[in-house]
């Protein structure tokens, strides 16, 4: 009998530690917390990771917070579906250790209460992920993000048609290959319609006038950053 065995992503040991450090912040209800995802396309293209070096970013995902009396929560969209997660266990899925939180830049209580709505309207819908990225009843996770936001009359931006994010030759590349993946499978990489990418601060989601960084993780010089204040991780 095969036996699926769990295996804890990256940030599983420090899942205590860095949800206690957030509480510092503390986080808030339209938070948005960009990392990296390892979500594959059509027959196994490493989808995620590809726009992730074509955009020169560090992350290819975007999550949404939502702050209620009992707990933090992240609103996330993947393969796994639409979830509402303790943002500690949410941890437990990641594909690598860096992340950052971005924050509205001008934030009222009657927006906030907009945005709530918004997520619980989205969670009552509980749409499934957009394999393919153009099934206009499904989503993923930046186009998630954009639409609870657009909601509320604020539009992050950061869409583009994938020609213009990917060097021709590959974009060439992608163009017959989901023209493959569309026989084979019925779904493909569209190559007409804009996808919405974190990127960084000069293109994409990151880039959008409306919202900040305001905490920053780096693994790699095990560091947090809030405010411009660093400090070694504990």
């Amino acid at each position: 009998m095969e036996m699926n065995i769990y295996k804890p992503g990256p940030l599983y040991d420090k899942r205590h530690h860095i949800t206690h450090v957030l509480k510092s912040i503390p986080l808030e209800t339209g938070d948005i917390i960009f990392n990296a995802a390892d979500v594959d396309g059509p027959l196994g293209i490493p989808f995620s990771r590809l726009i992730q070096t074509f955009t020169k970013s560090p992350y290819s995902h975007a999550t949404v917070i939502l702050k209620d009396s009992e707990d933090t929560y992240a609103i996330d969209v993947s393969d796994h579906g639409t979830r509402k997660l303790r943002l500690v266990d949410w941890f437990d899925d990641w594909y690598m250790e860096n992340f950052c939180v971005y924050r509205l830049k001008e934030r009222t209580p009657e927006l906030t209460d907009k945005i709530k709505n918004a997520i619980d309207e989205f969670l009552s819908h509980d749409p499934h992920y957009d394999f393919n990225f153009n099934d206009p009843n499904s989503f993923y996770c930046t186009e998630a993000v954009r639409h609870i936001f657009l909601q509320c009359g604020i539009d992050l931006q950061g869409s583009y048609l994938i020609k213009d994010i990917l060097p021709v030759w590959f974009y060439y590349i992608v163009v017959l290959g989901s023209k493959l993946t569309k026989i084979l499978t019925n779904s493909s990489i569209p190559n007409d319609r804009p996808i919405t990418i974190v990127g960084n601060k000069e293109k994409g989601m990151m880039a959008s006038a409306y919202i900040e960084e305001i905490f920053k993780y780096d693994q790699k010089l095990n560091m947090f950053s809030f405010d411009n204040i660093k400090w070694q991780e504990l």
